[in-house]
């Protein structure tokens, strides 16, 4: 069976909602959680008597023959033989970026299909780990509710402690979880163990023992939903947010309207899914991979609120790198995707940093990095103070289990953050172009008119600061930080020539040329430096033995700034696949390593397709072949394949951009 991913989305909605896969057979391994912790969930087909197991691996009952995987944008379909039956399963997460109530709504489904036998029945087991992290039994209380249709059993934690963790590598250990079908009970070990065996009724005893829920249907296709409420999705700034879609409903509106409605969201679903796919044919298959790869993670990634004004939220989670919420580095390359389908959640991103940078304790005259640590909007955490400075206060604690002090509540006498830890030049660049990127997108212009006093105020930092900037933290700085970051003054070049087109946008049409003119002056001195080398150096001040991607040339031509010439692009994108390794071209000179993400902005700058296909390819062969069989890891070594850090990120949105340079 040819792979395709390192694993597979099954269940994904958001970052306390993503059930995945780790194998190509799906009852071979257990499943698990996005941080890579297992979980126990177990499907089965029940066939003249005889059970056979699907999904998870239950080696106590005879396994289901797979013979068949596939991918789409939003499914994850299988095909198995039991005896004389065949069983067609697609596992679906509803997570269209053009349709924020679908998206929001917290419930996926499985739907499947029998043939070649007239009665057979389907059943899923849930274990009670997935309400919450490692091993250690917990208590857990639930029951089951009769629907319109189908039942519903679920669970939770006995003590309920509403967004108490915003540690990174965790689910939440609070909330509900749904499991409906035609009947569903909550039940023990026990009683699944008898119902698979005799089918006998399951019943819960008042013991120990481990909870499940327990759903079957015996009709030869339907669907079996899974749900999670997670009661309050986001602290910000001291207001408790529900999620987008429970804003106004609840979870029982979520299950049967997913019942009833289910056809029209498949409908919608398929649309996507083959508009996409004949969008990136042009590209090639291993893109066509690639964005399959990317979409679920990314969009399950974030959360979708309204603050209480109604405004959207779209709160990214920093899964596997340190789990701050709303970070710009991370919203900046995944943008592309949401440019594409609703360019109203770029500016969802960008709401909570134009909030937190307008209070008193952010005095920087450049953008913030972060807003906190997800779920917990509680001001900006990268780059706390560690020294008697601040009289000791304990705020750099990144312990697991934990939860953040107020931080934006400081006075501004308050000093908590320290000047070499953020990234001035990076972050109001990131801004800048994602504003930018959105008015050209849908024409709005509400945020410019709002925020242009911050947004001229972070301009005149990259003016000052974004030509030859110095020895601050980027991005990219995996090897260290670097003085004169070649790749980061395009950044700012860029980000001023974005601002220009801002005020043009709202009429002010004098800064606007002011700062054009700024923004060609510093291409021109950069191009000029590039021309004296067969490709352009790391830095300002190292020689043509360096190199590094200027993948931040992208937004000049896909916004058709004109500021650098096309030919630049071209040489330099010949130069980096003279750089490629097995799986990929190294981000620079210093390492191995590489970011997915940027990868295919550095392929987005050329419009030959064979230099693009020979990009992407390294790309495709990682998913197809890495070892660490976890969802799409941004960070990850060019010759050997191995993951090296980051899982799950949203920044994999950044793998549409060859969509939104083609559809220019």
């Amino acid at each position: 069976m040819t792979r395709l991913l390192p694993a597979y989305p099954l269940f994904v909605k958001d970052p306390y909602f993503s059930i995945w896969s780790p194998a190509e057979r799906l009852n071979e391994k257990d499943v698990i959680f996005w941080t890579g912790d297992t979980k126990k969930l177990y499907g089965y087909i029940k066939v003249n008597g005889k059970t056979y197991c699907f999904l998870g691996s239950d080696n106590r009952f005879e396994k289901a023959e797979q013979t068949d995987l596939k991918i789409s944008a939003f499914t994850t379909d299988y095909t198995f033989k039991a005896g004389r039956a065949k069983l067609k399963l697609s596992f679906v997460s509803p997570l269209p970026p053009d349709d924020l109530e679908m998206t929001s709504c917290p419930v996926c489904y499985v739907k499947y299909e029998i043939s070649g036998i007239k009665d057979a029945e389907i059943v899923f087991v849930l274990d009670q780990s997935i309400c919450y992290n490692g091993e250690d039994f917990k208590e857990v209380r639930g029951g089951s509710v009769r629907m319109q249709g189908f039942e519903t059993a679920f669970f939770g934690l006995k003590r309920q402690l509403p967004l108490s963790d915003d540690s990174d590598r965790c689910g939440a250990e609070w909330g509900y979880w749904y499991l409906s079908g035609e009947k569903s009970y909550y039940t023990d070990t026990d009683g699944a163990a008898v119902y698979l065996a005799c089918g006998i009724a399951p019943v819960a005893d008042r013991n120990y023992n481990r909870k499940v829920l327990l759903s079957f249907s015996c009709a030869l296709n339907g669907k079996i939903m899974l749900g999670f409420d997670d009661t309050v999705s986001i602290k910000y700034f001291g207001e408790y947010l529900k999620g987008y879609y429970l804003s106004d409903k609840t979870i029982f509106d979520a299950l049967q309207e997913t019942f009833d409605r289910s056809n029209v969201i498949d409908s919608h679903l398929d649309k996507l899914d083959r508009d996409l796919k004949t969008r990136a044919r042009s590209i090639g298959e291993e893109y066509t991979n690639i964005l399959y790869a990317s979409l679920r993670q990314s969009v399950g990634a974030h959360k979708l609120v309204k603050d209480g004004n109604g405004e959207l939220l779209f709160l990214s989670k920093e899964c596997y790198s340190n789990g701050c919420i709303g970070t710009v580095d991370v919203s900046y390359p995944s943008m592309p995707l949401y440019l594409l389908y609703d360019p109203e959640l770029v500016r969802g991103m960008l709401r909570p940093i134009f909030k937190f940078a307008d209070m008193p304790i952010w005095k920087y005259d450049f953008a913030p990095h972060d807003v906190g640590a997800y779920p917990d909007c509680c001001g900006q955490v990268y780059g706390l103070r560690e020294d008697d400075d601040i009289r000791n206060c304990d705020l750099l604690d990144i312990r697991e289990k934990q939860t953040r002090f107020p931080l934006w509540q400081l006075p501004k006498s308050a000093d908590v953050y320290r000047y070499e830890s953020q990234m001035p030049v990076e972050e109001s660049a990131n801004v800048l172009i994602m504003l930018a990127a959105a008015y050209r997108a849908d024409g709005s212009t509400d945020i410019v008119r709002e925020k242009f006093g911050l947004l001229k105020k972070w301009a005149d930092y990259l003016v000052a600061n974004g030509l030859k900037p110095e020895n601050q933290l980027c991005t990219d700085d995996f090897s260290g930080h670097l003085a004169n970051n070649l790749n980061l003054a395009i950044k700012a070049t860029v980000g001023i020539a974005c601002f220009s087109t801002l005020c043009q946008a709202i009429d002010k049409t004098e800064e606007s040329s002011s700062y054009r003119k700024t923004a060609e002056r510093f291409a021109a001195e950069i191009t000029e430096f590039f021309n004296s080398f067969p490709h352009s150096p790391l830095t300002w001040d190292s020689g043509e033995d360096t190199f590094g991607l200027k993948y931040n040339l992208a937004f000049d031509k896909i916004l058709d700034l004109g500021l650098f010439p096309p030919e630049l692009r071209e040489r330099e994108v010949d130069y980096y696949i003279e750089k490629t390794n097995e799986y990929g071209i190294p981000l620079d000179n210093r390492a191995d390593f590489t970011k997915s993400d940027w990868l295919v902005w550095t392929a987005s700058l050329t419009d030959d397709a064979e230099k693009q296909r020979k990009i992407l390819s390294g790309i495709d062969k990682y998913l197809r072949n890495s070892e660490d069989r976890l969802p799409f890891g941004d960070w990850y070594d060019t010759k050997t394949g191995r993951l090296i850090g980051f899982r799950n990120r949203s920044v994999q949105g950044a793998c549409f951009i060859l969509l939104l340079a083609h559809g220019k």
